[in-house]
C-alpha cells in the first residue's frame, strides 16, 4: 500500500478517526503503513453487526409474509378447511407427474385372443386407472383378464419406456350344454364360454340338465373309452344331478345307475347280449337297477315295434 504523508500527518488522521480507541497506542513513524492498514481493517466491524442484522430482518419479514400468504390462499380455496377434498382435482397426481415424465403407457400390444372379446380385456387391464408404467399393478390386471369367461391364463410384460405385452390362452370347447331352449359352450370344466345359437357347432357333444356342465368331461372321457357308443352318442341327459340318461342314434335311450356308468357301458359294448341292443331303434335300456336290465319299446314313438316289449333280466 502506498505511503500518504508523513508521521505527524498519520498521527493526526489517526486522533481524527472515530474508529479508533483514544487511548490506544499508536505504532511507531518508521511503519506509518502498518497504521493505514489498521485503521482499514477496523473501520467495517463495527458496520457488520448492523448489516447483518437488516439482512436477518429482511428473511423473516420474507417467511412470515409467505406463511401468511399460503394460509390466506388455503383458506379461501378450501373455505377454512372445510372442502379440502375439492381442491384435490386441482392438484397433480402421482400418476400424472409420471405421464409427463415420458412413462406413461402409449401402446398396449393384445395377442392370443381368438374367441375373446378385445374390448373386455382392455376393460380389465384398466388403464383409465392407471396411466403409467411405474403404478401399473400388472398383477391385479392379470387376475382381472384370468377372470374373463373364455380366457384360461395371461401374462402382462411392462415394456419400457410405455408399452404393455398382453399375451391371453383361451379355453378349448368341450361341449354344448343345453338348459332350457338354449345353448351354451362349455369347456372341460365345465366353464361356460359364451351362448350360442341353437344348432351350431354340431362336431361338439351335447349335454343337458341341471349339473351337466360341471359333470360332462368325466362322462365324455367315458364315452371316448368305448367306440361304439361313441359312434351312436348324440346327447347325455343329467336327471336330478346325480345320473345320466344316454340318447343315442335311431332313437335309443339308455339310462344309466348313479355311479355305474363304466360298468353300464362295458355291458352294451360286448359283442353278444346286451351289445345287440344298440342296433336296434326306438328302444329304451334301463340300467337303473343294480342286477337289472329292463329293454322296452319307447312308447312315445308311433312306428315302435312290438316284437321287444319288455323284456327283463335277473343278474347276480
Amino acid at each position: 500500500m502506498q505511503q500518504v504523508g508523513g508521521g505527524a500527518e498519520v498521527s493526526q488522521r489517526v486522533h481524527g478517526a472515530p474508529s479508533l480507541d483514544p487511548v490506544a497506542t499508536l505504532p511507531s513513524s518508521a511503519n506509518p503503513a502498518g497504521v493505514l492498514t489498521g485503521s482499514v481493517a477496523l473501520a467495517p466491524s463495527t458496520r457488520r453487526p448492523r448489516v447483518r442484522k437488516r439482512a436477518y430482518g429482511r428473511r423473516l419479514g420474507f417467511a412470515v409474509f409467505t406463511a401468511l400468504s399460503g394460509a390466506l390462499a388455503f383458506s379461501l380455496l378450501t373455505d377454512g378447511g372445510r372442502q379440502t377434498r375439492n381442491i384435490a382435482p386441482l392438484l397433480p397426481t402421482a400418476d400424472e407427474v409420471l405421464y409427463w415424465t415420458g412413462l406413461r403407457i402409449d401402446q398396449v400390444a393384445l395377442s392370443g385372443q381368438r374367441f375373446a372379446s378385445d374390448m373386455d380385456i382392455f376393460d380389465a387391464i384398466d388403464l383409465t386407472n392407471a396411466r403409467s408404467l411405474l403404478s401399473f399393478d400388472s398383477t391385479a390386471a392379470r387376475k382381472r383378464i384370468e377372470k374373463l369367461p373364455w380366457i384360461a391364463a395371461a401374462s402382462i410384460n411392462r415394456v419400457f419406456p410405455g408399452s404393455l405385452d398382453v399375451h391371453v390362452t383361451e379355453r378349448e370347447p368341450a361341449a354344448l350344454w343345453r338348459r332350457g331352449d338354449r345353448e351354451y359352450l362349455i369347456d372341460a370344466t365345465g366353464q361356460v364360454l359364451s351362448g350360442v345359437k341353437p344348432g351350431t357347432y354340431r362336431g361338439l357333444a351335447r349335454v343337458t340338465g341341471e349339473g351337466a356342465g360341471e359333470q360332462a368331461q368325466a362322462l365324455l372321457d367315458l364315452v371316448r373309452r368305448y367306440p361304439r357308443i361313441r359312434e351312436r352318442f348324440e346327447m347325455a341327459e343329467r336327471v336330478g344331478e346325480r345320473r345320466w340318461t344316454l340318447h343315442l342314434k335311431d332313437r335309443v335311450t339308455v339310462h344309466l345307475g348313479a355311479d355305474r356308468e363304466a360298468n353300464a357301458f362295458a355291458a352294451l359294448s360286448s359283442a353278444h347280449g346286451l351289445g345287440k341292443l344298440l342296433a336296434g331303434h326306438d328302444l329304451i335300456i334301463d340300467l337303473r337297477t343294480r342286477g337289472r336290465i329292463t329293454v322296452r319299446p319307447d312308447p312315445q314313438r308311433a312306428g315302435a315295434p312290438t316284437a321287444l316289449a319288455t323284456q327283463s333280466q335277473a343278474r347276480s
